[in-house]
């Protein structure tokens, strides 16, 4: 005889811590009869933002979209006429980035898709009306958020359709007798349509404009909205790369799985990119925070150099232990916005309240690490203020309530015992309940009849304790099942199940014992994450904060690793770099050639670096980007020395962003790459061009290097900083370029004899005179009789002499009958002369000779 029940194990102590629905504008879908109506209600409408606006503000027109995770946004500036776009940018569920642009680009009115997200649509609709109401408190008007936040149709914003409605623009700029082909190409340069949400944000604006008629309201429906200029604009503390310029430096750089069958986005890593190498961080939360500075370099000089002391203080030996320490700590850093969200909708699981513990109890042990450190220092600052009592009794709470080993054990949330004294009473009686069924069987098997040898007590949630005998063999039929004094309940595994008189008073004293302490311990449950949920901006700014803490010590171990140095950042656009070095090229080949770099007045902002094939140029140019670009994210460089300015913008033609989809030949597309660092490049920018020109004929190509580079000189103190690599070397020999301060030759040094040729990978001034291509393809393993033919070839074309094909006979014959012909002819003297004679007696007879 024995008793069965549901296991549960006696609950261990652990220690504690000591330490609007939305409504579309009624001017949208409006029909021809209303149009008097609508134009009344436009002019009304632009009549009260008139008077609600500081009186100096432009009237700017701006269109959103934000969709997967990209922040798209174009504006129309009424008095310049002009569209600014911002490129795709990266943007968190607190809208950083939108609210910076608000800040810096008061808009009147703001327009979105009827999809889009409600998150956007409410941040939207707060941050303008208070911005409206700032602006004139005073002001008698009832101003409302569907007057600043303008709702279209969802199709307005369609991808396709707002393609066609930019590649329709009739821009002044375009030329006339352009055809829709040419018109494409042109306006290709202008707009970098990969940006998908720039250019859907761009189309519903212009949307709106037409059919608001914004700026021309009382002209004839025939003059359209007029649309001078697309330009491309960048917040002003904020450096701007398109996805060119971060494939070309390689900041981050995807693989997919070698394997067909799991190729794809989640099981693509990181291959050998600089994010690659800087990514150290111990959290998921720190991984993400670093991606988002590289995606958004900064122009903030204070910011950059709050997160440049942070890196010196744990780079410095003697806080060797600390950084260690805080490494170890912030590995238990999780997502806490996940578990928080899960919470709201009271779906945590056990491995949600683990990690909010984990994350809660060393984050207070990071903030007692902080508090004893150096308040100078930036980050320990915001943590010794952010990390409130407010998370000491958050941990204190979990650690006394939940019952993390029994949880685990039991995939439910219990609930430690000396919390609820109830609670306690029914786990001890539940916790007695086998052997009290045992001692019930016993009196039950007493009562039955001598054939039945065996039987149970048990319990099942909602049908209460049951009485379990086996199957006998006589029993057939479910007639056989009776038993007096027993009510049959079902029959399972050769098990009969009966209610007796002693399981319906168990049933009445214990009732569904494990239901109600599961009921109790839930409700106990909701009561804690309300009291979490209450301080759920404290746990968000822990999270984020310790995120940044995980970046700088990162950034740290990779500058002490990597030997970096600290750079001195100054407002005025200048690079000063001694001995610097590309960080992953450095990785990759040993030993690694530095080089110098200076670029500002005094040294000349446009370098022309010439050198061999293979000597190291691409290199150089990509060195360049990458150490200007980590000193933008607050990072130490690779070099011995650095002084970097603070640029708006990194441009590349380095790498040929090849498809099939886009539409454009290779030319054509470095040819767009070049055109954008041409028209937008200011004093503050930094365009890297390697071997431009390529791609077509080798005139063509070296006319347009040249076109461009003059253009940069002529723009005198407007220049940007230029680094151009180049093979086409009569620019050099054949004074191409104008004799200008500004303009400096640098080459790849090399000593070559007659057999070798040794490359020092060191930049020196001065350049080139040959490739060295041939020497280059004989060593990649190029047949030798190929580059002979080439050589000679070469040496013909340079001396302005004929080639031959090779397998002609008697070509150095007939060669020599011609020019004996030309040079006679050309010492006749045709007044005096006999032409005829000439022909008769020499022309005719050599011409039957080569024939």
């Amino acid at each position: 005889m024995s008793a069965t029940t549901p296991s549960t194990k006696t609950p261990r102590a652990r220690p504690s811590l000591s330490s609007g629905a939305l409504q579309t504008d009624r001017s949208i879908g409006m029909d021809t009869e209303d149009e008097d109506i609508q134009l009344d209600q436009v002019q009304q409408i632009h009549q009260n933002v008139r008077d609600t606006t500081v009186q100096a503000e432009q009237q700017v027109y701006m269109g959103v979209v934000w969709q997967a995770g990209k922040l798209g946004l174009a504006y129309y500036d009424i008095d310049t006429t002009q569209i600014y776009m911002m490129l795709d940018t990266v943007e968190t569920d607190e809208f950083t980035m939108l609210k910076r642009v608000l800040r810096q680009i008061p808009p009147v009115c703001v327009v979105i898709g009827t999809k889009q997200d409600e998150r956007l649509i409410k941040t939207l609709k707060t941050l303008l009306v208070t911005r409206v109401d700032q602006e004139d408190p005073d002001a008698d008007r009832e101003w409302s958020d569907s007057d600043v936040v303008k709702l279209l149709p969802s199709v307005d914003f369609s991808l396709d359709i707002c393609k066609r409605r930019l590649l329709h623009l009739n821009l002044p700029s375009i030329p006339k007798h352009y055809t829709e082909t040419e018109k494409t190409l042109y306006l290709s340069s202008l707009v970098p349509f990969d940006n998908v949400s720039m250019v859907r944000a761009t189309g519903g604006l212009l949307k709106y404009l037409e059919k608001m008629r914004i700026g021309v309201e009382l002209e004839d429906n025939i003059v359209g909205v007029p649309v001078l200029d697309l330009r491309c604009f960048s917040l002003g503390d904020q450096m701007v790369l398109d996805d060119t310029a971060y494939s070309s430096l390689q900041i981050f750089q995807r693989e997919s799985h070698p394997s067909a069958y799991k190729a794809g986005s989640r099981s693509a890593k990181e291959g050998l990119s600089l994010f690659g190498i800087l990514n150290r961080c111990r959290s998921q939360v720190g991984s993400r925070k670093l991606r988002m500075w590289c995606l958004q370099p900064l122009r903030d000089l204070s910011v950059l150099i709050q997160r440049q002391n942070a890196i010196a203080f744990f780079v410095s030996p003697r806080n060797i232990e600390v950084l260690t320490t805080l490494t170890d700590c912030l590995k238990h850093i999780k997502n806490v916005t996940r578990v928080l969200a899960r919470m709201t909708n009271t779906q945590a699981s056990v491995g949600d309240w683990q990690a909010l513990y984990k994350t809660v109890y060393h984050a207070i042990y990071i903030g007692d690490i902080c508090r004893a450190q150096s308040m100078e220092i930036d980050i320990f600052k915001k943590i010794t203020t952010k990390f409130t009592e407010d998370l000491h009794r958050i941990a204190t709470l979990v650690s006394k309530i939940v019952d993390f080993e029994e949880s685990s054990s039991q995939a439910r949330f219990v609930v430690k015992s000396g919390v609820d004294s109830e609670l306690d009473e029914r786990k001890r009686t539940y916790n007695g309940l086998p052997d009290f069924m045992t001692k019930v069987a016993k009196e039950e098997l007493n009562r039955l009849s001598d054939e039945i040898t065996e039987c149970n007590v048990i319990y099942l949630p909602q049908l209460g304790y049951l009485l379990a005998i086996p199957k006998m063999d006589r029993m057939q039929t479910e007639a056989d099942y009776v038993i007096p004094g027993l009510e049959f309940m079902f029959l399972s595994n050769s098990m009969l199940h009966y209610k007796s008189a002693s399981t319906r008073e168990l049933d009445r004293l214990l009732g569904d014992t494990q239901c109600e302490i599961t009921d109790q311990e839930n409700s106990i449950m909701h009561k804690l994450q309300n009291t979490i949920l209450e301080h759920s901006r404290v746990l968000v700014d822990v999270m984020d904060l310790c995120a940044e803490l995980d970046c700088l010590t990162t950034l740290a171990q990779c500058a002490r690793e990597y030997n970096y140095v600290r750079p001195n950042l100054v407002s005025e656009a200048v690079i000063i770099v001694k001995g610097g070095r590309h960080p992953l090229q450095e990785l990759c080949c040993s030993p690694f050639v530095p080089n110098d770099i200076l670029s500002d007045e005094e040294n000349g902002k446009i370098k022309i670096l010439t050198g061999p094939n293979a000597s190291g140029k691409s290199v150089y140019l990509r060195q360049v980007g990458m150490i200007v670009y980590l000193a933008h994210i607050g990072s130490f460089v690779p070099a011995e020395q650095a002084t970097i300015g603070m640029f708006d913008r990194i441009f590349t033609r380095i790498h040929s962003l090849e498809s099939v989809s886009v539409g454009l030949s290779t030319f054509m597309i470095d040819i767009n790459q070049m055109t954008e660092s041409l028209r937008n490049a200011t004093d503050k920018s930094l365009v890297l061009v390697d071997e431009f020109g390529k791609g077509t004929a080798m005139t063509d190509g070296l006319s347009l290097l040249c076109s461009s580079i003059i253009h940069w000189d002529d723009m005198k103190g407007a220049c940007p900083h230029v680094v151009v690599s180049t093979h086409f070397h009569s620019m050099v020999h054949q004074h191409l370029l104008p004799l200008s301060p500004n303009i400096k030759y640098l080459t790849m040094d090399t000593i070559h004899d007659d057999e070798e040729l040794l490359f020092l990978y060191q930049l020196k001034e001065g350049h080139t005179s040959s490739s060295y291509a041939s020497y280059i393809a004989t060593k990649s393993g190029l047949p030798e009789e190929i580059v002979k033919r080439g050589v000679e070839v070469c040496e013909l074309i340079k001396d302005n002499k004929p080639v031959h094909r090779v397998d002609s006979p008697g070509v150095d014959v007939q060669y020599k009958r011609c020019e004996d012909i030309v040079n006679r002819f050309l010492e006749l003297d045709l007044d005096k002369d006999d032409l005829q004679a000439f022909l008769r007696d020499f022309v005719l007879p050599a011409s039957q000779g080569l024939l």
